[in-house]
């Protein structure tokens, strides 16, 4: 080995000794506390020049659950335990009675395998990870990014899935065979109001929904003056 390559080696050792481990990038995840930001949700349809947007907002509590309460175009609220268990909330409104973006045929993944893969992702799960994807990792703790190759290489599976963050999370890129796309964006994240998980979206999604029933109610509330204002008959 002559000095030149002495020289690079030793030149690029201290950029080798930065390189991000998985294993690193796990204990950074382990350390999320509980949050809330917004959340946008994006499908991007070529064959059918189609986009189609979702926002609302997210909580996580990394003993408890992440919950979704979506806004828009279905006001409703999408939970995971610890368990693995979801529980979806949905008022009782037949004009908001629209069908879900997860009932679609565009080789992207339904929202409750995001929201799970989400989930295994802020809590850092290596091995749940591992089970499906290769896992490809660059950057540092204030800004990395995590390319997830799926191991599942048959006709119509997914192409990969990109992931960027830094303290937080901050985008999800799902790419199917189709080059369709689904993005995922988290941003704004703040400590939560409250620790009380999927429970206090569903109560903020309940008042909303009887305040809203409320107000379209209101002209129906009107007195009734047909009945007559005199004095009730007697009985002789």
């Amino acid at each position: 080995m002559n000095r030149l390559t002495c020289g690079l080696l030793l030149a690029m050792m201290p950029l080798l000794a930065q390189a991000a481990t998985p294993e690193e990038w796990q204990t950074w995840q382990a350390d999320t506390p509980a949050f809330q930001s917004r959340v946008e949700q994006s499908r991007w349809l070529p064959e059918a020049e189609t986009r189609v947007h979702a926002d609302g907002e997210l909580l996580y509590t990394p003993t408890q659950s992440l919950a979704w309460q979506w806004v828009t175009p279905q006001p409703r609220i999408v939970a995971l335990d610890m368990t693995g268990q979801f529980v979806e909330l949905t008022p009782d409104v037949p004009e908001l009675s629209v069908v879900p973006l997860s009932e679609t045929d565009d080789g992207l993944p339904e929202e409750r395998q995001v929201i799970r893969l989400l989930f295994q992702l802020l809590q850092g799960n290596l091995s749940a990870l591992r089970e499906r994807y290769h896992l490809l990792l660059d950057g540092e703790r204030e800004d990395w990014q995590l390319i997830l190759l799926p191991r599942d290489r048959s006709e119509g599976a997914l192409k990969k899935v990109a992931v960027e963050g830094g303290r937080f999370i901050e985008s999800l890129q799902f790419v199917s065979a189709q080059d369709n796309e689904l993005s995922l964006t988290l941003s704004d994240p703040q400590p939560p109001v409250e620790a009380r998980g999927a429970q206090l979206l569903a109560e903020s999604l309940t008042t909303d929904t009887i305040d809203s029933t409320d107000t379209t109610m209101q002209g129906d509330d009107s007195p009734d003056h047909s009945a007559s204002a005199g004095p009730a008959a007697s009985d002789d």
